[in-house]
């Protein structure tokens, strides 16, 4: 019997995550079956660096996920993020092709492909094409026109491309490790099939994902994505901003920001002190905690500020579903208390992914995008390479798309 195994990576700024999973066709949820996760030295805000370093970060997360899972894989479903990555919207219209009015899929696929000609300079290439709303005889809103009567079918769509040589470095890397790139798959759309459920990107949702070289946030509504951006500032940044500050290694650091780093907004007595003599190996090396807040303070303020600008740019500022919030910077002490208050929104942290296997190796948010690529994985195969089609595979795969609708209650 065929396994229906899925492995997906995602290259990220701080680290590199290989999820491998297989469906399981008893209670056909994705079953979790290896896991590995190195440091990524390779790339910079998205964009390869130094291809060397990161072949080698590649290979030892594929290694270690491998191992885990006793099994080889030669094909993955890759995330793609970065300050190169620009969205727009377009618009096809066709004339339904049958006599009688009906709408098939080749006429939903036939107006897709009409709205997807849009001129791109040469160095740049279409990533997704989404789309967002059809129209039908002037009807607008719908959703999915298959089986409607009509005589004119027009499309709305968001399409997401990037710099092809960023893509094409990052695909040699992940080729160099003898892995066919089956799709690359832009991070907030793979985050969205493990961070948010169907009522929260129904309803109006706004995701933040809080990296290491950057945060990306996008805004979901009527179950589609609406809006997206950078940030140029992510958690890092924070490392960054205390290593300078407590005169400390990069590595210290990061440790120090996650076992003693916190944001609060409450005022903190001077009395109070953490006592860092061991991690600085430095006798009598007390800090007060005031200094430690201020210093995160500080940059997180900075983060707030620019999500806050875009969000009112975006025309999207009635979000009741509220904000979401993944990635290693959501792991910062305080943040989802610090969060709430600056946005004025209902605020919860990604990291339960209802899924089976080796679970609790991937309950961190910063596996978000990760466990999205898997689930983004077994959709795909579970609607036979369709972006939008109905599920045309019976058996097991029919089911989890069933299951998938509510993926992450």
């Amino acid at each position: 019997m065929r396994r229906n195994i899925v492995c997906g990576i995602d290259v990220g700024n701080s680290a590199v995550k290989t999820i491998i999973a297989e469906l399981n066709r008893d209670n056909l949820r994705p079953h979790i079956l290896g896991v590995g996760s190195v440091e990524s030295t390779g790339l910079r805000r998205g964009t390869v660096v130094d291809m060397e370093e990161e072949v080698k970060n590649i290979g030892a997360s594929l290694e270690r996920a491998q191992s885990m899972a006793g099994v080889k894989v030669s094909q993955a479903y890759v995330s793609l993020n970065g300050l190169h990555i620009r969205t727009q919207e377009s618009r096809g219209v066709v004339a339904v092709a049958r006599a009688d009015s009906e709408i098939m899929q080749s006429d939903v696929d036939r107006v897709v492909d009409a709205a997807s000609v849009i001129s791109l300079p040469q160095n740049r290439e279409v990533i997704h094409v989404i789309p967002r709303n059809f129209i039908i005889d002037g009807q607008e809103h719908v959703k999915n026109p298959v089986g409607m009567k009509g005589v004119r079918l027009e499309a709305d769509v968001m399409i997401i491309d990037g710099l092809s040589t960023y893509i094409r470095n990052l695909a040699k890397c992940i080729n160099a490790n003898d892995i066919e790139v089956l799709e690359f798959v832009y991070s907030p759309l793979a985050l969205a099939r493990s961070a948010l459920n169907k009522h929260q990107r129904e309803h109006g949702v706004l995701s933040l994902d809080l990296g290491g070289g950057f945060s990306t946030m996008s805004i979901f509504h009527e179950g589609e994505i609406v809006y997206t951006g950078v940030i140029p500032i992510g958690s890092r940044h924070i490392t960054n901003d205390l290593a300078i500050a407590l005169r400390s290694p990069m590595d210290i650091a990061e440790e120090i920001k996650k076992d003693s780093g916190f944001i609060s907004d409450s005022v903190i007595p001077k009395k109070d002190t953490i006592d860092l003599s061991d991690i600085m190996q430095e006798e009598g090396f007390i800090v007060p905690k005031k200094h430690i807040a201020e210093v995160i303070n500080a940059r997180t303020a900075e983060i707030f500020e620019k999500v806050d600008k875009e969000l009112k740019n975006s025309g999207h500022n009635l979000l009741p579903a509220g904000l979401v919030l993944s990635g290693g910077g959501a792991n910062l002490h305080g943040l989802s208390d610090y969060a709430k208050h600056k946005m004025k929104l209902a605020v919860r942290v990604g990291g339960d992914y209802f899924l089976e296997g080796i679970s609790d190796k991937v309950t961190d948010p910063s596996f978000a995008v990760a466990v999205g690529l898997i689930v983004w994985g077994m959709e795909k195969e579970a609607r036979g390479g369709s972006y939008k089609g109905k599920f045309s595979i019976g058996g097991p795969l029919k089911k989890f798309g069933d299951w998938l609708k509510n993926f992450a209650p």
